[in-house]
């Protein structure tokens, strides 16, 4: 896989910087993987499906109207009722017709049911902005790994760069015999470790990149360079408005919590629907038609029988309308109602527990998000002063290492506290910034 460049603020360099790569920001990762994005795109079908219900159930209310047209061959005997005889002969017939039905009353199902689609396209659509949400949560956390990992392997480069640069001096104070021998086979060994560490770092940021390249269904052959948006320091010492405040934001308008509850306003109507099917249905049919005979009709003016009457002229001899009322009485049907509404009630027990559910999470989220940017912001402070201090401490050992009047173990114990600082400040850095990043959206900022 070729390189998958990141370039970082507040670093002291760019590592391996690939040619004529595309740049993407935070932003363009995000509209990246919203654009492409599976669950999303499925969270919108799933959306149009929802509307499409919606409309249906507003149409159950209209009457149903159908038109048919017949023709139909006779052969033999049967009696012709629009000659009103017996015949014996081939004979031509049709019948066409316009009909209607409706349903005038069905425990009020209907209203029910549109009620429940109604909730259902209300949790469709909360489903879309909570994929959203999921995406843009879930890039900036691979995002955030990604450029801490690159950060790693910057800090395991210098040390490695440093530990280099120290054998080499080591060994030349060796050979004009002024140098210590302990030192040299002490840095050897350590410098062997720490080329180690450089490639479990190089590993580590590999793995960060392709969840992000991934997340974004990019291809990993591609060339990117990603750069972060500009970190001011006002951005690292924002104050945090109070944690009963943000939750509150977050639990009113977050869309997982909205779709929970659309869900339970769904299955509560889902259970009247399904309760209603207990009740008696009144339904009403009606028809306008006409029959044709090859063997004639009688003309009702006349009362005259005309064997060769047109097909036209038939139409209008033999022209009904009829018009029924039905009443169904459900008495029993092998308890099929009420496993139907057993089953719809457990429904609704379940989705009232998906909105607790949906509830606790969101919570737990926003208090673990919340409590890690309370920890950066504390850490920031106390990290910068201690990196500065870890600095000043390091550089004056070096000089010591290097003149000997030191040992090796204090070189690298002050080295290592000197990256630790470093990290650590870098890690209270972004999280800082990407934890404000999520709280707001969560918040829908």
């Amino acid at each position: 896989m070729r390189k998958f460049i990141f370039g970082i603020l507040f670093t002291v360099g760019v590592i391996g910087v690939a040619q004529d790569s595309r740049q993407l920001t935070l932003d363009d990762c995000i509209s990246i993987a919203m654009e492409k994005n599976i669950d999303l795109k499925r969270a919108r079908n799933n959306e149009i499906s929802a509307r499409a219900n919606r409309f249906q159930a507003i149409m159950n209310f209209f009457p149903t109207l159908s038109a048919g047209i017949n023709y139909d061959y006779f052969f033999g005997n049967f009696f012709d009722q629009n000659a009103a005889r017996q015949v014996s002969a081939t004979t031509n017939s049709s019948n066409p017709n316009i009909s209607s039905s409706a349903v005038l009353f069905n425990g009020f199902s209907n209203q029910y049911n549109l009620k429940q689609r109604i909730s259902e396209q209300r949790a469709a659509e909360a489903a879309v902005d909570n994929a959203q949400l999921t995406v843009k949560s879930d890039i900036m956390t691979f995002y955030l790994n990604a450029v801490l990992s690159r950060e790693n392997l910057r800090i395991a480069q210098d040390r490695v760069n440093l530990l280099v640069a120290q054998l080499d001096r080591e060994e030349k104070r060796v050979s004009v015999g002024v140098g210590n021998l302990d030192a040299v086979y002490n840095l050897r060994s350590q410098l062997s470790n720490e080329r180690q560490n450089l490639i479990n770092a190089k590993n580590t940021l590999s793995s960060s990149e392709l969840t992000l390249i991934q997340a974004m269904q990019l291809d990993p052959a591609d060339n990117f360079e990603i750069t972060p948006a500009d970190i001011q320091e006002d951005d690292l010492l924002t104050d945090l408005d109070p944690f009963d405040v943000v939750l509150s934001d977050a639990l009113n308008i977050n869309p997982a919590i909205e779709q929970a509850d659309a869900g339970k306003e769904a299955a509560r109507y889902s259970y009247k629907a399904t309760s209603a099917s207990q009740y008696p249905t009144i339904s009403a049919f009606g028809r306008i038609g006409s029959n044709y005979s090859s063997n004639g009709a009688r003309n009702p003016e006349t009362g005259d029988f005309e064997p060769d009457a047109a097909f036209k002229d038939q139409l209008e001899f033999n022209q009904f309308e009829y018009i029924n009322f039905s009443l169904n009485i459900p008495i029993f049907n092998r308890f099929q109602t009420r496993r139907n509404i057993q089953v719809a009630k457990v429904g609704v027990l379940n989705a009232e527990l998906d909105y607790e559910l949906a509830k606790n999470t969101v919570t737990n989220l926003v208090q673990r998000v919340y409590l890690d940017m309370l920890n950066a912001q504390t850490t920031y402070q106390s990290a910068k002063e201690n990196l500065e201090a870890q600095q000043a401490i390091f550089e004056f050992i070096k000089k010591r290492f290097e003149t000997g009047n030191t040992d090796f173990n204090t070189y690298q114990e002050s080295l290592t506290n000197k990256n630790r600082a470093e990290l650590q400040l870098v890690n209270a850095k972004y999280s800082i910034v990407f934890r404000q990043q999520i709280l707001d959206l969560f918040r829908g900022k």
